[in-house]
C-alpha cells in the first residue's frame, strides 16, 4: 500500500501548463524539392505537458491535483482542459490569458527516433491580476502540500514565488519545487527542490561535462542560494537526497530503469511522488525509493506519460523482491518483470522451449506440485506468472490472500521443476504472456481454450495451449474455507 493510499492528499500544482504533441509517422523517401526526408503522418496524439504533467502525475498515482496557471483562448487550451477534466483534474485554477498562446511542443517522430521538436509559445511574466487571484483560490482552500511546476515560461516570476512560499508556510504544508533558470534563491524556504543535474550546472554556473556528484551539486546549491533539501536526480546515475542539516548523510538510490525509451516527463513524476510522499509524512530513504521506482517505470514508456498508481505498486514489488533475491538468494528464479526481455533473449538463443502458466498459488498444496510437475514435462524451462496480492483481492475478495506475494513465489522458486517466477498485477495474464513469448501455455482442465488468456497470441506464434487435469480433491478455496470452518466454536 502507498503512503497516501489512506486518505485523500490533496496537492495544489502551480506553473507552466504545456501540451505535448506527437505526430507519429514514418520516413522512407528523401524529398525530391530539397534534400530533407518526407514524413508520413500516421497518428497525432495530444498529452498533458509541464505542470499538467505534473498533476496528472500526481492524480494518477492515487492522489488528488487541482492545477493552476495560465493557458491561451486557443485549441491547444481546449484539448489541454478536456485531457485533464478527463482525469478528474480540477482547472478551475487555469486562468485563460487574451493574446497568449497556450505552451505547445510538437515532436515529429519516426517510430521511436524524435526527429524535430517545433515550440509554438510566448513566455511571459504573468501579471500581479492573475497572481492575486490564484493566490486568493489557494488561500481559500485547505492543502496538503504545493508542488511549483516552474518551466521558464514566466507563470513563476520571483515575487509570485516569494509570496506561494510563504503561503505554503503559512498553511504548514511541504513545498516541492521542480525548478528552472539561474536564480534559485527565489525556492529559499522550500520544503525540496528537485533539479536534475544540468539544471544544478546551470544554476552554479557550471560546465555540465564535469563530474560533480550529486551530493557536491546539493551542498554548493545549498551554499549559493540557502536552500533546505535538495534531490539532485542524475539520470541513469539515479538521485541524490541532500538534507539540509549538514551532519545528516545524503541518502542515495540507484536507477531502477531496465531500458530507457524516453526521458520525457521524468522530472516531473519525481517532483509528484516527493510531494505525495511528503505531504504523508513518508521518511526520507522511503520517499526517494518510492521516487526512484516511480522514475524508473516512466522512462521504460515512449513519449510524456505519467506513473499509474498499479504500476509503482508493482513497481515496489519488484523492487523489495529483487532486494530479497539479492540478500537471500532463491537461484536466481523469482524475477522483476524488466528482466525478463534479457533472459527471454538468453532462452530464445539457446533454442529452449518455454512453458507458462499462471495462478494465485495461495497456501500451496500437492496439486499444485502435480500440476507443476507436469506442465514442465512438456518443454525445457517453466515460467509462472503469479499474481500480485492487490490482483488477488480482485478475483477472491478482500480476505485473501492468505500468503503474501514474496513468499508465494519463494515457495514455488523452491521447486526443482520450476525455473522462473515473475509477478503481474492485472486481471489476467495477456500482456506478460506476449513479454515472455512461451512456446507452450498451460491452464487447468476447467478452462477451454478459447477462454484462455493468452492463447491467440500463442497460438498465432505457432505455439500450442494445454489443458491439465487437476489433482482430485486439491483446491486452495477449499482447503481455506475448511480451516476457517473449524476454527469456529
Amino acid at each position: 500500500m502507498l503512503p497516501w493510499s489512506r486518505r485523500p492528499i490533496r496537492i495544489a500544482v502551480i506553473g507552466d501548463v504545456i501540451l505535448d504533441e506527437y505526430w507519429q509517422g514514418h520516413v522512407n523517401r528523401i524529398s525530391p524539392e530539397a534534400p530533407v526526408p518526407i514524413h508520413h503522418v500516421q497518428d497525432i496524439s495530444h498529452h498533458p505537458g509541464g505542470a499538467a504533467n505534473t498533476a496528472l502525475n500526481i492524480q494518477k498515482a492515487g492522489g488528488q491535483a487541482s492545477l493552476f496557471g495560465t493557458w491561451g483562448l486557443d485549441e491547444a487550451a481546449e484539448i489541454l482542459k478536456k485531457l485533464l477534466e478527463t482525469e478528474g483534474i480540477s482547472c478551475r485554477g487555469i486562468l485563460s490569458v487574451p493574446g497568449r498562446p497556450t505552451s505547445r511542443k510538437t515532436r515529429i517522430t519516426s517510430g521511436p527516433q524524435q526527429m524535430l521538436r517545433i515550440d509554438r509559445e510566448e513566455p511571459f511574466a504573468l501579471e500581479e491580476s492573475f497572481q492575486k487571484e490564484i493566490l486568493k483560490q489557494l488561500q481559500e482552500e485547505k492543502w496538503d502540500g504545493f508542488l511549483l511546476s516552474d518551466y521558464g515560461k514566466g507563470v513563476l516570476p520571483y515575487d509570485f514565488v516569494r509570496q506561494l512560499v510563504a503561503l505554503g508556510q503559512k498553511k504548514k504544508i511541504p513545498i516541492v519545487v521542480d525548478p528552472k533558470g539561474k536564480d534559485f534563491d527565489r525556492y529559499q524556504g522550500c520544503t525540496l527542490v528537485t533539479p536534475n543535474t544540468k539544471e544544478s550546472c546551470v544554476a552554479l554556473g557550471l560546465e555540465e561535462e564535469g563530474t560533480y556528484t550529486g551530493e557536491f551539486l546539493g551542498r554548493e546549491l545549498q551554499k549559493k542560494f540557502g536552500l533546505h533539501d535538495i534531490l539532485v536526480t542524475m539520470g541513469a546515475k539515479g538521485m541524490v537526497y541532500v538534507p539540509f542539516d549538514a551532519n545528516k548523510k545524503p541518502t542515495k538510490e540507484q536507477a531502477k530503469a531496465k531500458e530507457v525509451f524516453d526521458v520525457s516527463g521524468a522530472g516531473d513524476t519525481v517532483a509528484a511522488v516527493m510531494a505525495l510522499a511528503l505531504a504523508t509524512q513518508t521518511t526520507v530513504p522511503e520517499a526517494v525509493h518510492l521516487a526512484t521506482v516511480a522514475a524508473g517505470k516512466v522512462v521504460e514508456k515512449w513519449g510524456t506519460r505519467p506513473i499509474l498508481k498499479e504500476e509503482l505498486e508493482l513497481g515496489l514489488q519488484e523492487a523489495a523482491m529483487q532486494k530479497e533475491i539479492n540478500t537471500k538468494g532463491t537461484s536466481g528464479k523469482v524475477l522483476a518483470r524488466s528482466n525478463l526481455p534479457t533472459v527471454v533473449k538468453k532462452l530464445q538463443a539457446q533454442h529452449k522451449k518455454t512453458v507458462f502458466t499462471n495462478g494465485c498459488f495461495d497456501l500451496m498444496h500437492v496439486g499444485h506440485v502435480t500440476y507443476l510437475e507436469q506442465a514442465k514435462g512438456l518443454g525445457d524451462i517453466l515460467v509462472i506468472g503469479v499474481n500480485t496480492d492487490e490482483s488477488v483481492q480482485r478475483l477472491k475478495g478482500k480476505k485473501r490472500p492468505i500468503i503474501p506475494l514474496q513468499e508465494r513465489m519463494r515457495m514455488l522458486a523452491g521447486l526443482q521443476c520450476v525455473d522462473y517466477v515473475v509477478a503481474f498485477g492485472e486481471d489476467t495474464p495477456a500482456s506478460l504472456i506476449e513479454e515472455v513469448q512461451p512456446d507452450i501455455l498451460v491452464k487447468g482442465s476447467d478452462y477451454k481454450v478459447d477462454q484462455i488468456a493468452g492463447a491467440p497470441f500463442v497460438l498465432a506464434r505457432g505455439g500450442s495451449v494445454q489443458c491439465l487435469d487437476f489433482v482430485e480433491g486439491w483446491s486452495s478455496s477449499k482447503m481455506i474455507a475448511k480451516i476457517m470452518e473449524s476454527e469456529k466454536p
